[in-house]
């Protein structure tokens, strides 16, 4: 018997367009590389390196731990486990993370789909549908689905709305198995991403306000949810506690500038500011940037016009949100605009500071609300009444969706190949916000890790690593307390040969940041090849007293000491670095050096034999 779609139903047909147009739409993101921060949570992150032997190491460590310490953290284990059974099973290529975030984002659009159909009973299918093909195409969430490490995000989401739509089950068959999944889901979005939290406020305002048919089954539910909570919370403390982090007073000026707001009025006006943007980039997703912070959103006041007109419109909003839920509790538009203002309001920066003033990411639960009242408009203007296959050839609504729906996929597409590889995306981003400090930055440090991996008489080593060094003090000049800057600048006129602006920049790079020991260890570099060797053993006796184990600082010590003539405390210094880490091999021809003209010809002869095996031009 042969099958045809007319004989499938509706949701079937339905789901089986979503599905398509979210795997099509995001095709493209398979070819691109690794990007921004998917360098730090994935490719050199040690415990996704591990594979599947990392995963107890993850579960057991902040977001961060597997590559860099932060004073503030995260506990999202689950994404960090997805990277490393990817990294297990295909290694380390980023086609595989790009390939699951299209899955799991067309896996995040069906299930959206059953839980507006399910909201709604089924009579409203056509505005279900319509909802989710706005979410499906609508260019603010490449961020989270180009970007490999935005699999948190996607994976929240995924058992978010798994939760939600078992909960619905449940309040329809009453079956207690279906609200501990429901449950269990809820903890599983939890692990993935703390928005997460999010469900506390919504869970309610489905159950209480929209499907409040079994106000018994509601209450447990919320029961169900704040346990899921409580347990997550309480792993989250004990994990995070033990490193020390969690403290948003750490957040970083440069990614939100509130931490150091001049004012009350600030404070407040910009984040307000800030909601606005967001509500023009849901209407009008351009341009779109891979970075907000300091200094593309400028403090604003409660006396700039713009300001107030965002204020006014989140107050209609709230004021017609409320209004229609009380008038009447299952109104559809009334639960668009809550669910909106709720999710939103989490990265608003008004009740608590997050760890960033802006992101487009932050949009991808709220951007939900944002469809679904334009499908619901969509419904009420075109008299979308239909429950079964009529609505798909409603022409009014394919007239109005249709134009939304294109300009939105190749806003998307097109986005996606800017999110290519690091510097397309910065390359891109740039010109939108040329004063941005991360943006200058990242270019800036982009082009040096690109000019590294060029032979010395690449003519375009030079050109990439000026190109490096004038953004990198572009973004100095914007701002300068940031050490790292110095010391990514002075690492520039290092590989360059320009040693003395490069001492320059060390020193600065020290001057704010005295521990840094990388920096530390260059200018160690520079006084060994200024001949300087006196003051290079000055820091590098610094650096092993900041870290006893320290094999390198040993080791520049003792060749600082052998270009001084003191052979023995070279030969001291040399074999203490070996005993830490074994090798390289000039520590082999450095000892035979230093014993030579120690006159201690028998270890100089064993040294030099030893030193030959990996070197056999090499003689002293």
């Amino acid at each position: 018997m042969a099958f045809r779609v007319s004989d499938f139903p509706l949701q079937a047909k339905l789901s089986l367009i979503l599905g398509l147009v979210s795997l099509l739409v995001y095709a493209n993101t398979l070819k691109n590389s690794f990007v921004f921060d998917d360098f730090v949570l994935i490719k050199y992150n040690a415990a996704v390196n591990k594979g599947i032997a990392g995963i107890p190491e993850i579960f057991t460590t902040p977001y961060f731990k597997g590559k860099i310490n932060v004073s503030f953290d995260y506990y999202r284990p689950l994404s960090i486990v997805l990277f490393a059974i990817e990294y297990e099973i295909f290694g380390d290529t980023p086609f595989a993370g790009h390939l699951v975030n299209i899955l799991l984002f067309s896996g995040c659009v069906l299930l959206l789909f059953f839980f507006l159909d399910n909201l709604f009973e089924q009579k409203k299918t056509g505005v279900a549908f319509i909802a989710c093909l706005l979410f499906a195409v609508h260019p603010v969430n490449t961020e989270v689905v180009a970007n490999i490490k935005s699999s948190d995000q996607l994976l929240c989401f995924f058992f978010a709305f798994s939760a939600l739509d078992m909960y619905i089950k449940f309040v329809q068959k009453g079956k207690i198995l279906q609200a501990i999944t429901g449950s269990i889901f809820f903890f599983l979005s939890l692990l993935s991403k703390e928005t997460a939290i999010v469900l506390l406020a919504i869970i309610p305002l489905v159950f209480f306000f929209y499907r409040n048919e079994q106000k018994r089954r509601s209450v447990y539910i919320i029961a169900g949810a704040a346990v899921a909570a409580s347990v997550y919370l309480a792993i989250r403390y004990a994990v995070l506690g033990s490193f020390v982090t969690g403290n948003h007073s750490s957040f970083s000026f440069l990614d939100n500038i509130l931490v150091h707001a001049p004012s009350i009025d600030s404070r407040y006006a910009t984040p307000v500011y800030v909601l606005g943007y967001y509500i023009r980039l849901l209407f009008v997703p351009y341009p779109l940037i891979c970075d907000y912070s300091y200094n593309t959103i400028p403090f604003m006041y409660f006396s700039n016009i713009k300001v107030l007109l965002s204020l006014a419109v989140y107050l209609i909003l709230i004021t017609v949100g409320v209004y229609r839920v009380v008038k009447k509790h299952k109104d559809p538009f009334a639960f668009a605009i809550m669910y909106f203002l709720v999710c939103i309001a989490l990265f608003s920066n008004i009740f608590f500071l997050i760890a960033g003033i802006m992101a487009e990411r932050f949009l991808f639960f709220a951007v939900v609300g944002y469809c679904l009242l334009v499908a619901l408009i969509i419904e009420k203007w075109t008299g979308l009444r239909e429950p079964g296959d009529g609505f798909l050839i409603n022409k009014k609504a394919i007239f109005i969706i249709t134009p939304i729906l294109l300009i939105y996929s190749v806003l998307t597409i097109k986005r996606n190949c800017q999110w290519s590889d690091s510097n397309t995306l910065f390359t891109t981003d740039l010109p939108k916000a040329p004063n941005n400090w991360h943006l200058l930055y990242n270019m800036g440090t982009n082009q040096l890790i690109l000019a590294d991996t060029m032979q010395q008489t690449d003519t375009r080593r030079n050109k990439l690593i000026t190109e490096g060094i004038n953004y990198l003090k572009k973004a100095a000049a914007i701002y300068a307390g940031y050490g790292l800057v110095n010391s990514e600048i002075a690492n520039s006129y290092f590989l360059s040969g320009n040693y003395d602006s490069s001492e320059v920049y060390f020193k600065k790079s020290l001057a704010l940041y005295p521990t840094d020991d990388i920096s530390a260890e260059h200018l160690a570099a520079i006084y060994f090849k200024s001949q300087r060797y006196a003051q290079s053993v000055e820091i590098c006796k610094k650096l092993v007293a900041l870290e006893p184990g320290y094999a390198r600082g040993y080791r520049n010590m003792g060749n600082c000491y052998l270009m001084m003539g003191k052979y023995d405390s070279a030969v001291y210094l040399i074999k203490k670095a070996m005993a830490i880490e074994p090798g390289p091999n000039i520590s082999y021809e450095r000892l035979a050096i230093a014993y030579k003209l120690s006159g201690n010809m028998d270890s100089a002869k064993k040294y030099l034999i030893i030193a030959q095996v990996s070197n056999p031009g090499f003689n002293y």
